[in-house]
C-alpha cells in the first residue's frame, strides 16, 4: 500500500510507532467496538447458508466462506484506508494507526498475565483459575496452581506471535489491508478451525490458511525470543535447541515455536496433558527445559519476553520497509 508523504518524516514508521503507543495506552477496552466482532458476525451469518448450499462438500463450503470473509475484510480496510487519506494526512495517519493498534494485543495479553500472577501471589487460586480460563482454549476447572501457571505462560508465549508479531509483519508488507486480512484468517480459525466432527471439513480451509499465514511470523517470533533471551541473560542456546528438538512435536506447525523457545531459554518444562474445551484429555508432548516446578515468577518472565519481543518486532516493522524502499 502506498502511503502519502508527510512533512514530519516517513509515514510508515509513524503509523507503526503511533499504533504501538495507542495499544500500550488503552489496549482493548471492552466498551470500544472491535473490528474482530464484525468479522465474527459476518462469518457466523455465512456458515449455515453455505452448509445448505454445499451439503455434501463441506470443504468447498468452508473455502467459499474463508475467501468471502478474508477478501471482504481486506477490501473494506483498503477502501476505508484510502478514504482516510482523502480526508487529510493527519486523519489518515490516525485512522491507520488506530486500525493497526486494534489488531495488536501487547497491553491486553500482558495485563491478563499480571492479573493471574497477582491472584496466585495472594493465594486466590480459584479466582486465578477462572481468570486464566478466559485466555486459554482449554478446560481449567480441575487445574491446580502449576496448571494455572503453565496455561498462562503457554498462552502468553503462543499468542505473542498471532497477537503482536504477525499483525506487525503484515502491516510491514501489506499495510492496513494486510493486517486485517490476517486478522480475518485468524478469527476464522478460532471459530471453525477445529478438528471435531462439525468443523473437520468445513473449517479445513480456514485452518490451513491460518497455518500458512503464520509460517513466517511464528519463526520470526522465535528469532526475536532468542534475541530477548540473550538480552536478559537467559540460555538462548538452549532456546534454539528446544526449538529444533521440540517445536514440531505438537499438532500445529507454528504454535509450538514460541512456547518451545521460551521454555528452553527459561529452563522450564512446558506441555504435558491437559483438558480440552470439551473436557477430554489432550496429550501434549513436554518441551523446553528441565525444571517442572513452575513458579509465578515464570509468568513475570514471560511478560518480560512479551514486551521485549514486541519492541523488537515494532522496530523491525517500522525500519525494514523504509530501508527496503
Amino acid at each position: 500500500m502506498q502511503y502519502h508523504a508527510m512533512p514530519f518524516g516517513d509515514i510508515h514508521s509513524a503509523i507503526i510507532g503511533w499504533a504501538v503507543i495507542m495499544d500500550l495506552a488503552i489496549g482493548d477496552p471492552k466498551w470500544l467496538f472491535h473490528p474482530v466482532r464484525a468479522i465474527g458476525w459476518f462469518a457466523a451469518r455465512t456458515e449455515e447458508p453455505l452448509r445448505r448450499a454445499f451439503p455434501s462438500r463441506l470443504k468447498v463450503a468452508g473455502a467459499v466462506q474463508t475467501a468471502a470473509v478474508v477478501s471482504a475484510t481486506a477490501g473494506l480496510a483498503a477502501a476505508l484506508g484510502a478514504l482516510s487519506w482523502e480526508a487529510g494526512p493527519v486523519f489518515g495517519l490516525v485512522f491507520h494507526a488506530a486500525g493497526l493498534a486494534s489488531a495488536l494485543s501487547i497491553r491486553s495479553l500482558a495485563a491478563e498475565g499480571r492479573a493471574v500472577r497477582r491472584l496466585l501471589d495472594r493465594g486466590l487460586e480459584g479466582e486465578a483459575r477462572i481468570r486464566a480460563g478466559t485466555i486459554v482454549s482449554r478446560d481449567m476447572s480441575k487445574e491446580g496452581r502449576k496448571g494455572i501457571i503453565r496455561a498462562t505462560v503457554e498462552s502468553l508465549t503462543e499468542n505473542l506471535s498471532d497477537g503482536v508479531v504477525a499483525p506487525l509483519f503484515y502491516a510491514a508488507i501489506g499495510g492496513l489491508p494486510g493486517v486485517w486480512a490476517y486478522k480475518a484468517v485468524n478469527t476464522l480459525d478460532s471459530m471453525v478451525g477445529y478438528r471435531n466432527v462439525r468443523y473437520r471439513d468445513f473449517g479445513w480451509a480456514a485452518a490451513r490458511l491460518d497455518d500458512l499465514a503464520n509460517i513466517i511470523p511464528a519463526r520470526l517470533t522465535g528469532i526475536l525470543q532468542v534475541t530477548a533471551a540473550a538480552v536478559v541473560g537467559d540460555d538462548w542456546r538452549q532456546g534454539i535447541r528446544s526449538w529444533i528438538r521440540d517445536a514440531q512435536k505438537g499438532p500445529s506447525p507454528n504454535g509450538g515455536i514460541p512456547i518451545c523457545v521460551f521454555a528452553g531459554a527459561a529452563g522450564i518444562a512446558l506441555g504435558g496433558d491437559c483438558r480440552g474445551a470439551d473436557g477430554e484429555i489432550v496429550h501434549i508432548p513436554e518441551v523446553g527445559g528441565k525444571r517442572r516446578g513452575l513458579r509465578t515468577g515464570d509468568i513475570g518472565r514471560s511478560i518480560l519476553y512479551h514486551y521485549l519481543v514486541s519492541i523488537l518486532a515494532a522496530v523491525l516493522a517500522a525500519v525494514v520497509p523504509t530501508v527496503w524502499r
